[in-house]
């Protein structure tokens, strides 16, 4: 049997609904906020997201000559955690349907001297416009619990990895310690709003934050979709106490899709 999926709260449903359905509303959020995006993250994590990214880059570092998929790119920064752990003749591609966050990324990889090694596209990372194998590594940051059917964008990713190739996804988790549960809690669904409504002008983009967390599997169960989307040696790390979680996963030669 499939692990259960959680059902987005009944708030987060009246917000799909109303701007008709989850891949717009998120896509139309992601357009509003694109210009403060990479500030609010800095801010909201204390700045440990870049050693979150790096920590990731390093589990699907590509060799010589390799080429990674970046699902959900957003303004590149993962793609750029990922070039920056592997070989200059390595090449990226990132994918991303919110045009805005696609803007500001290509402007950061021109001031960066990184074009020529990473390459931004608008997609849907649920259909995506690559051959079956055509990647050697998938990789995604905070972008799993964006997708409408996230059994689907595992299947997806493993279509498009090589056989004996790997993904690694970056994710908000649910700390295991129940006191500091508490206190992740109290700042994401309280304060972390504020600092959106204060920095970015954007409650409602950052108070979708923890609803969004709330109906996303934890650790365990992701690992279980990951498994039954028929990835393989599938492993995953906790870091910060499990507000975030790291999952690595092999596509296997011989299972079929």
């Amino acid at each position: 049997m499939n692990p259960p999926v959680p059902s987005p709260t009944p708030e987060l449903s009246a917000r799909f609904d109303a701007a008709g359905g989850k891949p717009a509303y998120v896509r139309s959020m992601f357009d509003r906020i694109a210009r403060v995006y990479d500030l609010m993250n800095r801010v909201m994590t204390a700045g440990m997201d870049g050693r979150w990214r790096g920590f990731a880059a390093r589990q699907v570092a590509l060799r010589s000559g390799e080429q990674a998929l970046d699902l959900g790119c957003g303004t590149g920064d993962m793609a750029i955690a990922l070039a920056r752990h592997s070989p200059p003749d390595a090449r990226i591609i990132g994918v991303d349907f919110s045009e805005g966050m696609l803007a500001v990324g290509r402007e950061k990889l021109r001031r960066l001297g990184l074009s020529e090694r990473i390459e931004l596209r608008q997609g849907d990372g649920q259909r995506l416009d690559f051959a079956d194998g055509a990647f050697d590594a998938v990789c995604s940051a905070w972008v799993v619990r964006n997708l409408a059917d996230i059994p689907a964008g595992f299947r997806e990713m493993r279509r498009v990895t090589r056989a004996d190739g790997r993904v690694v996804c970056l994710e908000m988790s649910h700390p295991y310690n129940p006191v500091f549960n508490w206190g992740y809690h109290l700042y994401f669904d309280q304060l972390v709003p504020l600092l959106g409504k204060l920095i970015g002008k954007s409650f409602d983009a950052y108070s979708y934050l923890p609803s969004s967390v709330v109906s996303h599997p934890d650790a365990p169960a992701l690992k279980r979709i990951m498994e039954d989307a028929g990835w393989r040696d599938v492993r995953y790390y906790y870091l910060l106490g499990g507000v975030v979680a790291v999952h690595v996963a092999t596509n296997p030669a011989s299972t079929p899709l």
